[in-house]
């Protein structure tokens, strides 16, 4: 699956729930998503700037006009491009899915898409498993070699990371709409 753009889907995303102000969605980051995602406001203007021009989100009519506060409101034309992106079907073919991607459509994509769903944690899952083993060859080139301690800790973190998301992605194939 090609990288997308995942500032502009968050953006979306978020405009989907509520109209907000580049500061609003800074702050949303900041106490919402920065525990797998930040974007500074230096990234967030400009992509606010380029929704505009293209018709994705709006300025809302503001009461205030000693204010310069701008609030942004997403458009049915965002409203579609979002939802398309975000139900965007997962090729037979994909054999891997990046952590950007997942991490946003499963954060957007709530309980009503079960199968969905379930095939979006399959392909993680999948792509997990991949770079598990991946980790345990490089793993096992730095066993037995002290001067590698440091990278044989940092390696068995990310294993134990990894298996830990595997097992939790797992259990929510089996029933995507129930607790985990």
């Amino acid at each position: 699956m090609a990288r997308s753009n995942t500032l502009q889907y968050m953006i979306l995303g978020l405009l989907t729930r509520t109209p907000m102000t580049g500061y609003d969605i800074k702050q949303t980051f900041d106490k919402e998503k920065a525990e797998f995602w930040t974007a500074p406001f230096s990234q967030i203007y400009p992509e606010l700037n380029r929704l505009l021009k293209s018709d994705l989100i709006e300025l809302t009519n503001d009461d205030d006009v000693n204010t310069r506060k701008k609030t942004y409101q997403i458009t049915d034309n965002g409203q579609n491009y979002f939802k398309e992106w975000l139900l965007l079907p997962i090729s037979d073919s994909a054999t891997e899915l990046s952590n950007d991607d997942f991490v946003l459509r499963l954060h957007f994509l709530g309980n009503t898409h079960g199968d969905f769903l379930r095939k979006l944690l399959e392909l993680r899952r999948q792509t997990l498993k991949v770079e598990i083993a991946q980790l345990e060859l490089e793993l096992s080139e730095v066993t037995n070699h002290p001067e590698q301690y440091g990278r044989e800790l940092i390696i068995q973190k990310e294993l134990a990371n990894k298996k830990a998301d595997v097992k939790l992605w797992t259990k929510a194939i089996k029933n995507p709409l129930t607790e985990i």
